[in-house]
């Protein structure tokens, strides 16, 4: 293999497909990116055999040919070299790789890339399109409630539901997130779990807004295709907990509220609950809300302006995770939907239907 290139160009695919790469898998050649250019085109490739990512840019091919390089090493020279044209070439019988930038050079040692894994292919149970722009909303809206404990791994995925519309569910059992979005076409009723981290991953990738994607779901993968970028990841076995169970179908009290001056006063009461006790409270009364929060630090008493219908009550959340909602709601007003100081407290925006976050309270003396 021998081709030209830039720095920009390298440096864009390893850091598209190095997320990817084996940091404690027993096999070597996972801690390498494969290259492999053909028709003046090189791809890049990595994998941890849990998910997948393969980049292609473009470079002028004087030889085709493949090798893997090891990631760590090749990431950060390119990072650190000069912006000049860059010969790189690969001997394949000795799994070398020779950098020339200017009138220096730089060699590595790496795999053959009969020893790297081939590129898993999805059988195509069900494919359809949809826009980056929409795809990223709303990963960034669940995202947050997935959970990190890899003892529950149905827990650290996101639900893929599909029937009359596309809905993507994640929740770490303290906290849940919702969001429908209606499909172009019908397409047959799926449920899937997609690993949180490489949803992740995808939305890093995504980073053109006027782009469609294309999702793959079959056997036990999903692939989410771009015009240059591909990311295919294994699903979680499992079966995810019947959310429309836990989410309450009436409220006694909703109050609607500006999204901004309860963020800001909750981030504020959070200061204080740094130092163990993360427990913020919510006293609702008829045309306002105290926001109160008293540990070992300080304490905090807030007031806001709030609009009523039902009950006065009061209510504790986890700071964390009512920021975290408030955070990710995508809209400038909420309904807080309670029906007790002891029942979830749903979040849904005024303006649409679309989605909901819903949170646990935390009992109090």
């Amino acid at each position: 293999m021998k081709i030209n290139t830039t720095k920009e160009t390298l440096l864009h695919g390893l850091q598209t497909v190095q997320r990817a790469v084996s940091a404690k898998n027993p096999l070597p050649v996972l801690s390498g990116i494969m290259f492999k250019s053909k028709n003046n085109v090189l791809k890049m490739t990595a994998t941890d055999l849990e998910i997948g990512i393969e980049c292609n840019v473009p470079v002028t091919t004087i030889e085709e040919g493949s090798i893997v390089i090891p990631a760590k090493y090749i990431t950060e020279i390119v990072r650190k070299l000069p912006d000049v044209p860059i010969d790189l070439s690969a001997d394949e019988e000795s799994s070398t790789v020779l950098i020339k930038y200017s009138t220096s050079e730089a060699k590595l040692h790496g795999f053959n890339p009969d020893d790297f894994p081939t590129f898993p292919t999805v059988e195509n149970e069900i494919s359809f399109e949809i826009s980056t722009r929409k795809l990223r909303e709303m990963l960034k809206q669940v995202l947050f409630a997935t959970s990190t404990d890899e003892n529950r791994p149905v827990f650290t995925g996101v639900l893929f539901e599909i029937s009359e519309n596309l809905t993507l569910v994640a929740t770490d059992t303290h906290r849940l997130a919702l969001k429908k979005v209606s499909l172009p076409e019908e397409l047959l009723p799926i449920k899937v779990i997609i690993p949180g981290r490489t949803l992740s991953e995808l939305v890093r990738i995504m980073t053109n807004d006027d782009e469609e994607i294309t999702i793959t779901i079959g056997g036990s993968q999903a692939l989410f295709a771009l015009k240059d970028t591909v990311l295919v990841s294994r699903l979680i076995e499992g079966q995810f907990p019947a959310y429309d169970q836990v989410i309450p179908k009436n409220y006694k009290s909703r109050l609607r509220i500006s999204v901004k001056d309860l963020l800001e006063s909750a981030e504020r009461a959070a200061l204080l609950t740094r130092g163990g006790n993360q427990t913020i409270k919510l006293d609702i009364q008829k045309e306002m809300l105290i926001v109160t929060a008293n540990t070992e630090i300080g304490e905090i008493h807030e007031e806001i302006n709030i609009y009523l219908e039902g009950e006065c009550m009061q209510v504790a959340f986890n700071a964390s995770y009512l920021t975290d909602a408030l955070r990710n709601i995508g809209s400038d007003e909420i309904y807080l939907e309670l029906n007790g100081p002891l029942s979830p407290g749903v979040i849904k925006p005024v303006d649409k239907d679309d989605y909901l976050s819903l949170i646990l309270p935390v009992r109090t003396a």
